[in-house]
């Protein structure tokens, strides 16, 4: 009775240990979170506090503009070339014209009398004007220009070449390019947009009033003085949501 015993005991615990093992090894795992789409927030500016002459490189294949100060990376920036059947073309060039609040006399929207967009995403030279409306040129803001119509300036990212052959930057590094590149800048465009790969979009920066310069008129003693003549009338704004930047 004794080895008896002593047997089913031992075989018990073996029964036992197998089904705890068995219940252990069939426990589903634990599954991680699914981390969200990645963030294209690879922008840098280190550029005040370096010395030296300065030098932009544009790569189309990686859409990035890579700015040198004396041969030393200072500051980076996500782009948006230009789409299939315009090009951002290839080469070496300098900077030669900049303008903070430049239109395009190209490309832009027809709008009516009071603003409305009549027909968006045109091109002036061969779209033609509806009656009554009128041309308004996008907004290059920060625009610097590179080769021909062809500049840099701020405008929406939607993650893939898209413009009508500028290159498209974000507000913030826009702003900071613009103020840091003197006329003259050495700029070398490099790569085939067609190699770009897909990235998440990075959105334009809320719009800001346009400044504009008060009228001045002669005080009795022939000096100048803020004027009070009326103000002209403010220019009717394109509705938002309405694609004008090129």
């Amino acid at each position: 009775m004794t080895d008896a015993s002593s047997f089913l005991r031992s075989a018990f615990s073996l029964l036992a240990a197998g089904l705890l093992m068995s219940s252990c090894s069939s426990a589903p795992k634990e599954e991680s979170g699914q981390a969200g789409p990645p963030k294209r927030d690879d922008s840098f500016w280190i550029g005040d506090q370096v010395a030296g002459s300065p030098k932009l490189v544009i790569d189309l294949s990686e859409q990035r503009l890579r700015y040198y100060k004396g041969g030393k990376l200072v500051g980076l920036s996500p782009i948006s070339s230009g789409r299939d059947g315009h090009d951002t073309p290839t080469g070496s060039f300098k900077i030669t014209q900049k303008d903070v609040y430049h239109r395009s006399s190209i490309y832009g929207a027809y709008v009516d009398a009071q603003g409305n967009v009549v027909v968006e995403d045109v091109d002036s030279r061969i779209d033609p004007c509806p009656a009554g409306a009128r041309f308004v040129g996008a907004k290059m803001h920060y625009f610097m220009r590179v080769v021909g119509a062809v500049g840099m300036h701020e405008g929406h990212l939607p993650g893939y070449p898209a413009s009508h052959g500028c290159i498209r930057l974000p507000t913030k590094m826009a702003s900071i390019f613009y103020h840091a590149t003197p006329h003259g800048t050495p700029v070398q465009v490099t790569g085939n947009a067609a190699f770009a790969k897909y990235e998440p979009p990075v959105p334009l920066a809320p719009a800001t009033p346009e400044k504009v310069k008060k009228p001045k008129t002669k005080t009795s003693n022939g000096g100048m003085r803020p004027g009070s003549r009326k103000k002209a009338p403010k220019r009717a704004t394109v509705p938002p949501g309405t694609t004008l930047y090129l």
